[in-house]
């Protein structure tokens, strides 16, 4: 892997948008307390912890007290188990200070239609297991939309993201499907909410086009990419540079979506996608951008 020593520097100062850590109801490779214990030795400025069933705001908030030396933030994914698209459950995470809400992942219809009847268990997502449990007790709840058929955007979506104005957080898209993130993202515009982001947009459910992320850049996104994706060979990793080289470095938001038990740390992860932009051959400055300015701009921090 080239410019090993260049991608450390580079992960001084850097954010990791997309963390899933424990305490989780999965197994985790680490827990907050040793994210931010590595974060902090490898000079990193902060990440936003990500859980599929619950708030992570608190959380985020005992943390910066025990290491002041960097910048947790918390979340919260509208799924099921928070009531799916309740603007009662994103305000009393807007109250906790949670910087982020997700639209829906494990409970997306559009995820769960997606690996519906797949038979390669291997090929299944990290949570399914639960999901499968939850069916056989009666309690899994309905596959979430947030736009009805025609595209239009479902009133309780709309409610969700006129909360988010009133919090200043950040919407990001989940894993709702290609064809709703348009007609969602220019509700959260006319909602009044200032930021959002793309989530994965070269993840296998959630993959976009480049003419559907040149339409979505028109609202002033920014584009989250993640390691996992490539490093689990879901996808090329010609495919995330020439995204990035079409879309542009100054929409991009390298993140990692670690936090399974089989994959690095988030500081090895996001130091492998640091060189593979390196090698990519990328400048030292764009991907500084990439890491550092565009999540820090976003979070708050600069």
């Amino acid at each position: 892997m080239a410019g090993q020593d260049e991608a450390k520097a580079l992960l001084k100062g850097a954010y990791d948008m997309h963390v899933h850590s424990g305490p989780d109801v999965m197994a985790r490779k680490f827990d907050d307390l040793e994210l931010a214990k590595r974060a902090v030795e490898s000079g990193m400025s902060g990440f936003v912890l990500k859980s599929h069933y619950t708030c992570t705001a608190d959380r985020a908030t005992l943390l910066n007290r025990v290491f002041p030396q960097i910048h947790a933030f918390g979340g919260l994914v509208l799924n099921n188990a928070v009531g799916g698209l309740n603007p009662i459950a994103v305000d009393i995470a807007g109250r906790l200070g949670a910087k982020v809400v997700w639209l829906p992942t494990v409970d997306s219809a559009n995820e769960l239609e997606n690996v519906a009847g797949q038979k390669d268990e291997s090929k299944l997502p990290y949570w399914m297991g639960i999901a499968r449990e939850m069916r056989a007790l009666g309690i899994a709840g309905e596959w979430i939309r947030v736009t009805d058929e025609g595209l239009k955007v479902k009133a309780a979506t709309r409610q969700c993201l006129e909360v988010m104005a009133k919090h200043d957080m950040i919407l990001a898209t989940g894993h709702i499907s290609p064809p709703e993130m348009a007609p969602v993202v220019k509700a959260a515009r006319e909602a009044g909410v200032k930021r959002i982001v793309i989530t994965h947009p070269e993840f296998p459910t959630t993959l976009l086009s480049l003419d559907q992320q040149r339409e979505l850049a028109r609202y002033d996104v920014l584009f989250e990419r993640c390691f996992t994706t490539a490093y689990t060979k879901k996808i090329p990793w010609e495919h995330v540079v020439n995204n990035i080289r079409a879309i542009g470095t100054s929409t991009t938001i390298l993140a990692t979506d670690l936090g399974q038990t089989y994959n690095p740390y988030v500081d090895e992860g996001l130091t492998y996608f640091i060189s593979k932009m390196l090698e990519a051959g990328f400048p030292a400055r764009d991907i500084e951008r990439m890491v550092s300015h565009n999540p820090g701009a976003i979070l708050g921090q600069e």
